[in-house]
């Protein structure tokens, strides 16, 4: 009867480590990490509140961003490839919290261009 059990246990456990190889993690924003474009983990980060997703939207509409058609964007960043730059856009967390979304664009400046346009 224990050795069933073990076997069982076994076979569970087997079962569990091969469904999981090869799956991607999505995170909390929707997305899931794909391939880095670069590696950056020293440079300089600036961070732009917007007062509103209105004034988001105007931030957004300035750097041309590309958005998937029917996502409002929630923080963009834009990067500089010839120093180690990068800007965060925002909505000030204290009109809107979303530190999901703070932390994808923190992970464009050090990996750049990780997923594809749509989640």
């Amino acid at each position: 009867m224990i050795k069933k059990i073990l076997l069982g246990t076994g076979l569970l456990i087997l079962g569990i480590i091969i469904g999981a190889c090869g799956k991607q993690v999505t995170g909390a924003d929707g997305y899931y990490f794909e391939n880095e474009s670069f590696r950056r983990t020293n440079f300089e980060v600036d961070v732009v509140l917007a007062s509103s997703a209105d004034d988001l939207k105007k931030l957004e509409a300035e750097h041309k961003v590309e958005v998937v058609p029917g996502y409002e964007v929630a923080a963009f960043s834009t990067l500089s490839m010839t120093s180690m730059h990068c800007t965060i856009y925002m909505i000030d967390p204290k009109v809107s919290y979303q530190p999901e979304w703070y932390g994808h664009e923190l992970t464009h400046c050090i990996y750049g261009k990780w997923h594809t346009i749509q989640p």
